[in-house]
């Protein structure tokens, strides 16, 4: 049995199959771009999502993590028709692919984006899903066909909380410690708004309980059960990096929630998961890794 990855080069697939191999695992890593990683225990696909040769990289009885997507809110709303192509057509590809090669399970990595933006919080799995953004309203169709193709290959679908870590210096938090790092302001869009900020390695660890669980066939809220307000993750970031530059604020945008922050009750009874990382500890982390390279 083997772990096949896509998107193993993308953010949350490196620290992935890093800690994948670090603990054994066979892993074969999907991606359109090199993996620039060499081990005895990967091989290398260099793959398109959308190629009918995906499925030659799938065995039977492999479990297979999908995290290859468009990710981001600005990528989809500048180029829809791709967010589709890469974000629906593609995983209807991995799960067709996984069906024809007899997968023994396939995990998808989704978001909170799903969800209506004024769910009740904190946001259970079975809150309304209507996406407010064309991003999430493309993991939401992801979902869909996952969720129709149930019966013919066990799934796992994680909506991930906002994923923050080395490697992604976009967003909240990556980019205000890359504007700290410049001498520039970190900007706030808005600022009153809160959100569930979870450490990479937390999503790690998610995955992997994922790829073992028993409990196939569901969807769980990977997050840290805890809310905090973009204005104070800046300051965290200026603390972390002793910076008095101070934080520029913005209009705030039409896609941002303005309260988000899971229940992550059943993640925690069914996969056994626990946040290991408070976003302080966190950004200290992240900062002390970063300053490192």
């Amino acid at each position: 049995m083997t772990i096949v990855v896509t998107g193993a080069s993308g953010f949350i697939g490196k620290h992935t199959v890093k800690e994948l191999l670090e603990r054994g695992y066979e892993i074969t890593g999907i991606d359109k771009r090199p993996l620039g990683v060499k081990h005895k225990n990967l091989k290398n696909a260099q793959c398109d999502i959308l190629s009918p040769q995906l499925s030659s990289h799938i065995n039977q009885g492999d479990k297979v993590l999908h995290l290859a997507a468009v990710s981001t809110f600005g990528g989809a709303g500048q180029n829809p028709a791709m967010a589709v192509r890469v974000n629906v057509e593609g995983t209807l590809n991995v799960i067709n692919s996984c069906i024809h090669k007899k997968a023994e399970r396939l995990v998808y990595s989704s978001t909170g984006s799903v969800y209506h933006k004024y769910c009740t919080v904190p946001i259970k799995e079975d809150s309304p899903r209507n996406p407010t953004s064309i991003y999430g309203l493309t993991k939401k169709q992801a979902e869909d066909w996952m969720m129709l193709y149930g019966d013919q290959v066990d799934y796992v679908i994680l909506r991930y909380a906002y994923v923050y870590g080395q490697g992604k210096d976009w967003g909240a938090i990556g980019s205000f410690i890359k504007r700290i790092k410049q001498g520039q302001q970190p900007i706030i869009f808005g600022g009153r708004q809160t959100n569930d900020f979870i450490y990479v390695k937390d999503v790690v660890e998610a995955n992997i309980l994922a790829l073992e669980s028993e409990y196939l066939d569901q969807v769980y809220n990977i997050g840290t059960g805890i809310a905090t307000s973009i204005k104070e993750t800046c300051r965290l970031c200026l603390q972390t990096m002793h910076s008095d530059l101070g934080m520029k604020i913005e209009p705030p945008r039409q896609f941002d929630i303005q309260m988000f922050v899971y229940d992550i009750t059943k993640a925690r009874l069914l996969l056994g998961f626990e946040p290991q990382w408070k976003l302080p500890e966190g950004i200290e982390d992240l900062v002390k890794q970063e300053s490192t390279d």
